[in-house]
């Protein structure tokens, strides 16, 4: 059952106060504790932020939470919150898979699909191409993240690498293509991981 505006403002809520050593993270939490509204892109974007920072920083039962308050918005057409929206979907994927949750892994899949058939047949077609270009890695930030380290911009390439695990997800969890295939994804998205992990001072095991 989906919970109200109130229950999702509790759970970040909750959710601040389990971030004791992660003082930015417990910050942003606290604040959409106070803003968080479903229906605005701004905040939907900003929660999808904390829910992949809090699974850099290893705190998969928080993220999980976090990507459960997005992840029972339905599809209105509005791609401006959809986008954030698919990718929650996809970082629960991820969290399902780890912990050996198969069926509700499969589920979110479903739901980042299930999305076509609601759409106008022209609007299918010109979303199946943008899909197809997606799963080819049309979308990957490698050159924004080289060109950022080339100049020394730290924070745009931190930025960029956490955009870019989510994209990873997105084509893994459609089972990759004749490009990218799986296991390069799963390569791929374990090195970003490592490197935002060190840049946060967190030790790999």
């Amino acid at each position: 059952m989906s919970k109200t505006l109130d229950d999702k403002r509790q759970v970040l809520a909750a959710v601040a106060t389990h971030l004791p050593t992660y003082s930015r993270l417990a910050r942003l939490a606290t604040s959409l504790a106070k803003t968080f509204k479903p229906t605005v892109a701004a905040a939907l974007a900003r929660a999808k932020t904390l829910a992949y920072w809090l699974y850099v920083y290893e705190q998969p039962a928080l993220c999980l939470q976090v990507c459960q308050l997005l992840n029972d918005i339905p599809f209105e057409q509005d791609y401006n919150r959809w986008t954030w929206v698919e990718a929650t979907l996809a970082l629960e994927w991820k969290l399902r898979l780890e912990a050996g949750e198969s069926i509700a892994a499969h589920a979110c899949v479903a739901a980042m699909q299930a999305t076509s058939a609601l759409e106008d047949p022209a609007v299918q077609k010109m979303n199946a191409a943008a899909r197809n270009y997606r799963l080819t890695g049309g979308l990957l930030a490698d050159a924004q993240i080289a060109e950022a380290e080339l100049f020394g911009d730290k924070m745009s390439a931190t930025a960029y690498r956490l955009t870019q695990l989510g994209e990873l997800l997105f084509i893994q969890a459609h089972g990759g293509s004749a490009a990218l295939p799986v296991p390069e994804l799963e390569q791929r998205f374990t090195a970003h991981l490592a490197t935002l992990r060190a840049a946060c001072g967190l030790s790999q095991a």
